[in-house]
């Protein structure tokens, strides 16, 4: 009788209905992979075509259509630019690369450093068309943070050898190439801020300008006010606001990229669901570039108090800029609340920038200044409650007390410092350079912010509430 049930129970219309819709997902889910397969599958391997991805750390331009495009957004930011290096990143077919060589009076010279073996081939014969101008290197440029921890190991030459082609100049001159692609890494964006930081790696060449082809929560991430909230506006992003001139170019056609984007669930439960869902089917054309000033904004030998000081007070959300600045100089509160200093604004640096085009929640690029106090602080105000600017003017107010030379804070930054040097597990790399975030979101979530980690579900958050024991 049971049996007779089940079957009668496969019979109704609502499973007839979900079987056809299965049955119809699948048929169209064949017919897009066929069709990818006629379009993309002379050019890029199979791999590239079949699988979809969450987050592609290396993306690829697929066929000349968005080149050309990409080429249109770039000309007038080519036009202000007096470079004559520039760095292609995983160029694969060489869709861009064509309009790279025609600038023939420009780019001099192109470096081409591509991750994927199976691309090499037309590449080395791209240097022996054009040897004096083209250069090849075979390696991941994205994977730039492992190769410089494995370097630091074994006291290896790879971060060297793949930039051996990279022209070499001073900070303050201008910058040494352009850095065109397309990726999807958060770890490299957080890679590149400690290169600047702690002087290594990348930007010991210079002052490289990147225009590059991102996800949207990643540069929302990179780039938002104190107005969203602390769920993204963290302390990665007060140090690249800090660090990094940035601009918004263009929206790009994510599909137009390889290797395609998986289905993104959006989960109305989900804290992130306002940012991970804004423009998922595009990518953000942008471009960034250390500012020139930052030494004069920051001494370079105080680069790493500045990163320890934004690290270790946007641990919590809740953390109080008194009461925290009190533990390493006690006392110090009533000078930040009798400040009778005048505050000197900050002003937009691209003022031809329209603010209504800018992505939502992405704040319009301002200059940096180590006068702009805080209005009215007082014992309650949070660090969260500033802007990178103000977070400066603090730590440079910090800095210049007679107390410093003396405080618990450069016996704290030495142990982290000494903390990094012996890291020897490459398990703990991310940890070794971020100290942990927020206590109310973990590593993992930020992670899935990101979609850096495809596939890792987010562990659990322990309660804080003690359980009684049963007896």
């Amino acid at each position: 009788m049971m049996s007779l049930r089940c079957r009668l129970g496969l019979c109704n219309t609502r499973s007839v209905q979900y079987v056809t819709k299965c049955y119809q997902s699948t048929k169209a889910k064949r017919a897009e992979h066929a069709e990818r397969m006629s379009r993309y599958s002379m050019e890029f391997p199979e791999k590239l075509l079949t699988k979809k991805q969450k987050s592609a750390a290396n993306m690829y331009i697929a066929d000349a259509a968005i080149a050309q495009q990409i080429n249109n957004y770039l000309e007038p930011h080519f036009k202000e630019s007096k470079c004559d290096t520039v760095l292609e990143l995983n160029p694969g077919p060489c869709h861009f690369t064509r309009h790279l060589l025609d600038r023939e009076s420009q780019f001099r010279k192109i470096i081409l450093i591509e991750s994927a073996e199976h691309f090499m081939p037309r590449l080395q014969e791209m240097h022996a068309l054009y040897p004096d101008r083209v250069k090849v290197q075979h390696g991941d440029f994205v994977g730039l943070h492992k190769l410089a921890f494995v370097d630091k190991i074994d006291n290896g030459m790879r971060v060297a050898d793949l930039l051996c082609n990279v022209p070499q100049k001073g900070y303050n001159e201008d910058i040494n190439m352009l850095v065109i692609g397309a990726v999807g890494s958060y770890p490299f964006f957080k890679h590149l801020i400690n290169s600047l930081i702690f002087q290594s790696s990348l930007y010991n060449f210079g002052r490289c300008e990147m225009m590059l082809a991102l996800p949207p929560p990643i540069y929302i991430h990179l780039t938002c006010s104190n107005d969203i909230g602390y769920m993204i506006y963290r302390s990665t992003s007060v140090l690249f606001q800090i660090l990094f001139e940035h601009r918004f170019i263009a929206k790009v056609p994510r599909e137009l990229f390889l290797p395609q984007q998986s289905n993104i669930n959006l989960s109305k439960s989900s804290k992130l669901l306002k940012i991970k869902s804004i423009n998922p089917e595009y990518l953000y054309l942008v471009k960034f570039k250390p500012r020139r000033n930052l030494h004069e904004l920051c001494p370079i030998q105080h680069l790493p108090a500045l990163w320890f000081f934004i690290k270790q007070n946007f641990v919590s959300r809740r953390n109080r800029i008194i009461p925290n600045l009190e533990k390493w100089i006690p006392g110090c509160g009533p000078r930040l609340i009798i400040n009778q200093n005048v505050s000197e604004p900050v002003s937009p640096i691209y003022t031809d920038e329209s603010v209504e085009n800018l992505p939502q929640y992405s704040k319009q690029c301002s200059t940096m200044s180590t006068r702009d106090y805080f209005p009215g602080i007082n014992i309650y105000t949070q660090f969260g409650d500033l802007t990178p600017s103000q977070i400066l003017t603090l730590f440079t107010q910090f800095h210049r007390w007679p107390e410093y030379s003396e405080s618990s804070f450069l016996a704290s930054l030495e142990n982290t410092l000494l903390k990094l040097e012996s890291v020897t597990d490459e398990q703990v790399l991310d940890e070794s350079v971020n100290l942990a975030e927020e206590d109310d979101i973990s590593s993992e979530n930020v992670d899935e912010l990101m979609e850096a980690n495809e596939g890792v579900a987010p562990k659990p958050i322990k309660s804080r509430k003690k359980t009684k024991q049963t007896i």
